[in-house]
């Protein structure tokens, strides 16, 4: 089911807008244009260690579904430690807890930002998966399917193919295209959190299509 802005999560825009564009404009730059931005007891030979202590908190609350905490945190990561050895995670976490607050523009920013800066990351098929649930969650059906495309493509094989068969699944659905529906859905394997909605949705094509046989004669008489 599509999610929708919360009232709590419509003030999270604006709290965490400032400090986002704050931190993306600050880890493009190169780090040696403003050495004074960053504390100097963040520069010594620890930081990428100490970084590491802060990203497996803001992981702690991601599990735990904290997200403003987590989304917080790996802001700071972010801003001051650019040269991080798991940005790309940083990314992916931060959009993930983005995308759960239904901040969907901030989310594809970040799954964009690390498809660009880490195209072989082992976060770049879960990045695209991020991309093409927001393209249905924002009723994008068509960019939903093309993400789709490229997840075939690239991560047939990946833990994410069910949800991305769903997602393209219910985008054929929304767009009364039953058969293509009917047979993406019907790949979700039965292991996945989506088979049994996804089965569902099936039977529901069939009487949405069944339906629309009876009434065709009865149009093309009016």
């Amino acid at each position: 089911m599509k999610k929708r802005l919360t009232p709590f999560s419509t003030s999270l825009v604006f709290l965490i807008a400032f400090s986002l564009t704050s931190a993306i404009v600050g880890w493009t730059q190169e780090q040696k244009t403003e050495p004074e931005r960053i504390p100097e007891q963040l520069q010594d030979r620890n930081m990428d260690r100490a970084a590491a202590r802060l990203y497996q908190n803001a992981l702690k609350n991601y599990e735990e579904k904290a997200y403003w905490k987590a989304a917080r945190e790996l802001i700071i990561l972010l801003d001051y430690y650019p040269a991080f050895s798991q940005a790309d995670g940083v990314l992916y976490h931060l959009g993930e807890s983005m995308y759960q607050m239904t901040m969907y523009k901030s989310s594809a920013k970040m799954f964009r930002f690390l498809l660009t800066k880490y195209p072989l990351s082992k976060y770049a098929g879960g990045a695209l998966y991020g991309l093409q649930r927001i393209s249905y969650q924002t009723e994008n059906y068509a960019e939903c399917l093309k993400i789709f495309s490229g997840i075939v493509a690239k991560f047939a094989d990946d833990e994410i193919i069910d949800g991305a068969r769903y997602y393209a699944g219910m985008s054929y659905f929304s767009q009364r295209d039953y058969d293509n529906s009917i047979t993406t859905l019907s790949k979700v394997r039965t292991r996945s959190e989506y088979f049994d909605h996804s089965l569902y949705t099936v039977g529901l094509a069939y009487l949405k299509k069944k339906w629309s046989t009876r009434r065709s004669p009865r149009c093309a008489s009016c």
